[in-house]
């Protein structure tokens, strides 16, 4: 009998040192990082993260689990046996375990699926360890700091409206990557046989060792300004458009700016719905070119809300009031009322051209 009990205190006297050594010793020395293949990709496309976890002491971790919440929106393509997931409508929580052995590093990689578009954040995550028992010997939680950022989806020129398309392409049409008749200077390019050495920028020229030229901005108006509704009530006929009615429309809008931008000429963007950052201020981006700004373009996008700040009716008539001409505009809604129609050819009167992209309709008026 009194072997027992010496058996049973010597046991007990083990398990409580495995678990203060585990307690105070367990997370010394471990690091556990996640990263993501991609901060930004297009709806639909996927995505890898990554986790590394490192212990780097002589003391091993029986188990290790890290648990945090993602986006719903983030879908892993396949669940394995180390990895548990309870999704909810708006969060997931998504738990990795771990058996760590001393000075190792352990690579982990899940594919995931980015079907919406949208801004997605992971601010934290929590460790906890287990002991030599399966006992958890202690929790801590660490802040993260991850996002992806899915842009909304592009589409092929092909598969807009044939009457938006053939406007796009008139408005492509006048762009002239040769003509630089403008004064303003718009940044550096290669020498071009029949330049100027008026024209040559040397510093830039002694920099990069090739000649360079000052480029100059062309005064052939084509710009296009993109109008999208963010208004999902019609009120005319007391019906309600869905939240992948907007989507569908906001991919129109990016995809036709993205060709714009791709054939070299200058986009301009107003959104009348909340977007980030803009304080329920309508979104108003100037026209410009380049990759940069289509990336700030679909950035801001990404994070747009469809809910109304500024009704369009209040924001043709704003348009109007401002008295420009000669502006290219395209306005993508889901409907548009006779009221908007009105104020469509006020702007048209003015020497503007609007073209309607409506959804799920070919709409015959032009400008």
């Amino acid at each position: 009998m009194a072997a027992i009990l010496w058996i049973v205190f010597i046991l007990i006297l083990f398990f409580l040192a495995q678990r203060s050594v585990y307690r105070l010793l367990g997370l010394k020395s471990v690091s556990y990082e996640r990263t993501f293949s991609s901060s930004r990709l297009f709806a639909g496309q996927t995505v890898w993260m990554q986790e590394t976890i490192k212990n780097r002491k002589r003391l091993p971790l029986p188990w290790l689990r890290v648990e945090s919440l993602l986006p719903a929106q983030l879908v892993f393509k396949q669940r394995e046996t180390n990895m548990s997931i309870s999704s909810g409508d708006q969060l997931q929580n998504h738990a990795s375990l771990f058996s760590v052995p001393p000075f190792t590093e352990i690579v982990r990689k899940h594919e995931i699926i980015c079907p919406h578009r949208g801004k997605y954040r992971i601010t934290s995550y929590t460790l906890s360890i287990g002991d030599i028992v399966g006992l958890t010997s202690k929790t801590i939680k660490q802040p993260a700091d991850c996002e992806v950022i899915v842009f909304p989806k592009l589409r092929e020129l092909s598969e807009l409206p044939v009457d938006a398309r053939r406007y796009l392409q008139s408005i492509r049409s006048m762009v002239s990557p040769i003509m630089e008749d403008h004064y303003y200077v718009a940044g550096i390019r290669p020498y071009r046989a029949g330049d100027s050495f008026r024209m040559m920028n040397w510093n830039a020229t002694a920099k990069s060792g090739e000649l360079l030229v000052h480029k100059r901005e062309s005064m052939q108006d084509n710009d296009l300004t993109i109008l999208l509704n963010a208004e999902l009530l019609n009120a005319a006929h007391n019906v309600r458009v869905t939240q992948e009615h907007f989507e569908e429309a906001l991919s129109y809008a990016a995809s036709a700016a993205q060709y714009v931008v791709n054939g070299g000429g200058k986009v301009g963007f107003i959104y009348n719905g909340i977007s980030e950052g803009n304080d329920g201020a309508v979104f108003r981006a100037p026209a410009r070119s380049g990759a940069a700004h289509m990336d700030k373009l679909l950035e801001a996008m990404a994070g747009f809300q469809p809910v109304t700040t500024l009704g369009l009716t209040y924001l043709l008539v704003q348009l109007i009031s401002e008295r420009t001409r000669g502006q290219h505009y395209m306005l993508v809604s889901a409907f548009i009322d006779a009221k908007q129609e009105q104020l469509v050819r006020q702007m048209r009167n003015q020497g503007n051209s609007v073209e309607l992209l409506l959804l799920g309709k070919e709409v015959a008026l032009h400008g």
